[in-house]
Order: C-alpha cells, then structure tokens, then sequence
C-alpha cells in the first residue's frame, strides 16, 4: 500500500491499539475460550500491521501460521477440556509481583526502543559492502523455493508430529476428567443409599 506518511501511522496506530487491548483481553478474561479468542484476534491484528507496512508475504503466513493453525489448536484443546472458567483464588504471591516487574522492565524497554529508533529511512544492509564482500546473497524466492522443494517433507511432518502431541496431551487430561467425575459421582451415590441419611 502507498500511504501518505500521516495516514499510514494513524492505520498502524488503530492496528497497534486493538493489538494493546486484545492483549490485556488473552491475559484478562476469566473464561478461557474468550482468552484464546482474544489472542486469535491479537494474531489478526499483527498480520494487518505487517500487511499495512508493505511485508504482504509475512502477512499472509502470520495469517496462515498463527491464525489458521495455531489459534485454531489453542480453540479446540481449550473447548475439549471442558474446564472453561478459571480457579477463583485471588491470592497474589510473591510469583505475581515477580512477574509484573519484569514485565513492566520489558515494557519500558520496549518503548525506549520503539521511541528511538527511527522507523521511516530504515537501511540496515549497506548494499555496496554486500557486494563488496562477496558474500553470497540469499533472496525471498531462493528461500520460497527451498521451503517447498527441499524441506516440505520435514516441515509437514513437524506439523503432523505438532498434532499428534497435541491430540497425546488432551486424551489423558479428558480421562483424568472422567475418572474423577466417576468417583464422585460413585461416592455421592454410595452416600444416598446409606440408611443413616
């Protein structure tokens, strides 16, 4: 896309801001399908940033990749767990705080790099001592070949091993389900029938 500078940083910065809010959503929300519903849409979000700043190839897999399949797993092991709502405890230890001062480290550090670097008139390869140096240069059609020639083979059966784990993960967290729902619902039972009650 072929924006004037001020249109193209208020698009970046309604994308930026519904990747904010999706993100305190994922980390926020007490049912944890709308969690994995949120970071579905943080993940859209990202791709349209990528789209808005000419990277339509990154896009287009952060769509592929991220959406399409790793959101979509996240989905469906959260609705097959049955378990959708968090544990009610609201003590904060000291695991909390840890966590929330390095996360606030890293989000100053985030925007003390994003308010110093410059974003427009980015080269980071000097092009002539690339040519200079000899070195050999390896451009996104090389690389697209080699993804789908070389290595589709081992890159299809990373996803299909990826799968498997997850299907092996969520098997025994449903049987553990079912045998404990079975034990209560054997002692609950076994305590109706008692004469005593």
């Amino acid at each position: 896309m072929n924006l004037s500078k001020l249109i193209h940083e208020f698009i970046l910065s309604l994308i930026e801001s519904g990747i904010l809010l999706g993100s305190l959503g994922a980390t926020s929300f007490a049912n944890v399908a709308h969690s994995a519903f949120s970071s579905g849409l943080v993940f859209t979000r990202i791709s349209l940033s990528y789209f808005v700043s000419n990277a339509d190839s990154v896009a287009a897999a952060q769509l592929l990749v991220y959406v399409g399949a790793i959101n979509v797993l996240i989905v469906s092991a959260v609705m097959v767990t049955e378990k959708p709502m968090r544990s009610g405890s609201t003590t904060r230890g000291v695991g909390y705080f840890t966590a929330s001062g390095a996360c606030g480290v890293l989000f100053l550090a985030l925007v003390n790099t994003i308010s110093n670097t410059k974003w427009f008139d980015i080269s980071f390869v000097n092009q002539s001592e690339t040519l200079s140096a000899g070195k050999p240069t390896i451009d996104s059609h090389q690389l697209g070949y080699k993804l789908l020639s070389e290595f589709l083979v081992p890159f299809e059966l990373l996803s299909i091993l990826l799968l498997v784990a997850l299907v092996g993960a969520i098997n025994p967290a449903r049987d553990g389900d079912t045998i404990t729902t079975d034990k209560k619902s054997s002692s609950s039972s076994s305590r109706n029938n008692s004469p005593f009650f």
